[in-house]
């Protein structure tokens, strides 16, 4: 007997480097094309329980809103909570009553992957709520294509797998599928120490920047593939001295990853965020990266251990919001066995 209620939930993301570059077919077009990131405790949470008379409600309380259908079969998703009700349409059945609530502790538009992370605990909770045996590629597959499917545009990769895997890890997209290492736990600890997550404020559309840069690349823009093509080595410089244990040659990377991002992008960044990261930097901070794909949203910093206190005052002396969090674990849901590791 399948369950009558699942809770589930999943890790958001801090990228360190080479997003854009887990987007089909962009990780086939750049040697090495790597992406570098951590599951934070920012977290997505889906509940999907048994209704009545056919009825689907669909509730979101970090936005305030919800819709309902009176059937499965009325079902459309022309409406706020679209992405939603596309995974209830690709999972349910038509004569099925179901009550789907959603909460995501990312901030709107931070550029966290915080829908995403919704996206993958919600499949977890509905194929666990449907009785299906899923494997996380299975549970990848779907997540992207519907997003996408949502969207309108190419979706990437990473997002799904940091709340699919959890810690931190360094992913590559070599032809036919998706390879993942895991970064040393001890070195994941100092990555913790080491990084400040703040929030600017403003939202930020990541399927804008991400669409004009990917344009950019289909179209073989010369200076793009260039500039795409100095990502792409610092983000795998970057996890290669994540591996390795090599701090400093991780903090050289990101430097010269978002100075080729910048190039590449000038509408990345915001006056008030490059005010926050230039005070950070004065205290101390040795580089700063966007999350996502910018003009707004979230930012990190990197500092000395012994130089964050003084980083994060600066930083938010100028408006921007420290973001506490932790390295988090894999997506879960309530009886978890019942989707394959």
């Amino acid at each position: 007997m399948n369950p009558r209620s699942v809770e589930a939930a999943a890790p958001a993301r801090i990228d360190l480097a080479g997003g854009t570059m887990d987007i089909w077919p962009l990780n086939l077009m750049f040697p090495s094309a790597t992406t570098v990131n951590m599951a934070v405790n920012v977290m997505a949470r889906a509940t999907v329980s048994q209704g009545s008379g056919g009825k689907v409600l669909i509730i979101s309380h970090d936005q305030r809103a919800q819709v309902s259908f009176p059937s499965m079969g009325a079902i459309h998703h022309n409406h706020k909570l679209g992405l939603v009700s596309r995974l209830a349409d690709f999972f349910l059945e038509s004569n099925e009553g179901v009550t789907i609530t959603t909460r995501c502790d990312a901030p709107a538009g931070s550029g966290l992957g915080g829908s995403s992370a919704l996206n993958i605990a919600l499949c977890r909770a509905l194929a666990m709520y449907t009785g299906r045996r899923m494997t996380k590629a299975a549970i990848l597959d779907i997540a992207k294509d519907v997003e996408a499917a949502h969207l309108g545009i190419p979706t990437g990769l990473q997002d799904y797998l940091a709340a699919l895997y959890g810690g931190a890890n360094v992913f590559s997209f070599p032809p036919g599928g998706v390879e993942g290492e895991k970064i040393p736990a001890s070195v994941a600890t100092d990555l913790e120490r080491r990084i400040s997550l703040f929030y600017s404020g403003a939202a930020r559309s990541s399927g804008i920047n991400n669409w004009q840069m990917f344009r950019l690349v289909m179209e073989k823009e010369k200076r793009a593939m260039r500039l795409f093509g100095r990502i792409a080595d610092c983000a795998s410089r970057a996890g290669a001295a994540l591996l390795a244990g090599d701090m400093e040659g991780f903090e050289a990377a990101v430097k010269n990853e978002w100075r080729a991002r910048r190039q590449l992008f000038p509408g990345i960044s915001t006056p008030a965020i490059d005010g926050a990261i230039t005070a950070g930097k004065k205290a101390g901070a040795r580089t700063a990266r966007i999350c996502g794909a910018g003009g707004g949203g979230c930012f990190f910093m990197i500092s000395a251990p012994e130089d964050r206190d003084g980083v994060v005052q600066a930083v938010e002396n100028t408006g921007a919001r420290i973001m506490k969090y932790r390295l988090a674990r894999a997506a879960s849901a309530t009886n978890a066995t019942d989707i394959d590791a």
